[in-house]
């Protein structure tokens, strides 16, 4: 089997971070909505506003190809504001709130999601492209699957506050993972790119 290109590996652990730190959360969400005083139809609202918000930026923003330096200045800045937005639920009080933070990851992953698919298959190796995404997309699911385990252990033994800061700590993880990606990627020189 061939080796896999360390560009790639970067990139499959930053997005299995990231999907991690929303996994622990989304399996137990409508009860997270329901402690911050919502209620089911609040949880609805909430997620449809998250969607149509990313929906809606990602058309308007991807309208045209991006080069490979507007596209690490878009994944850099998608990944921040996804980021703040992880951040926001440290302070969610009420449902307004929520649905800030909930615009705030949307626009995020609007923004950095599209160009992050680009970057990674220009790592993809053509010989061996179906194993390649193979891994990736078996790494979202075994990752998404052990991330909703852990987050409704987390909050039922320790509550949400816990399971939010685990969250900040995770999406964290996922940016600076990035921030290395990038990194590694201009100190190559061109040619081995």
């Amino acid at each position: 089997m061939k080796k896999l290109n360390i560009f790639y590996k970067i990139l499959v652990l930053a997005f299995g971070a990231s999907i991690f730190a929303e996994g622990i959360l989304l399996p137990i969400y409508a009860i997270f909505v329901q402690k911050i005083g919502g209620d089911i139809l609040d949880a609805g609202f909430a997620m449809g506003i998250f969607l149509i918000t990313e929906g809606i930026f990602m058309i308007l923003i991807h309208r045209k190809k991006w080069d490979s330096r507007q596209r690490i200045f878009l994944m850099v800045g998608g990944w921040i504001i996804w980021l703040l937005g992880i951040i926001t639920y440290l302070f969610i009080s009420n449902i307004w709130i929520l649905f800030i933070s909930q615009v705030l990851t949307a626009m995020g992953n609007a923004i950095a999601d599209p160009v992050f698919d680009a970057e990674l298959s220009s790592h993809i190796d053509k010989d061996v492209e179906e194993m390649e995404w193979g891994v990736f997309e078996g790494s979202k699911d075994l990752i998404g699957g052990a991330a909703a385990i852990i987050g409704g252990v987390i909050a039922f033994r320790f509550g949400f506050p816990v399971l939010i800061y685990f969250m900040v700590g995770t999406a964290t993880i996922s940016l600076t993972m990035i921030l290395f990606y990038i990194a590694k990627l201009r100190s190559m020189k061109p040619k081995d790119i």
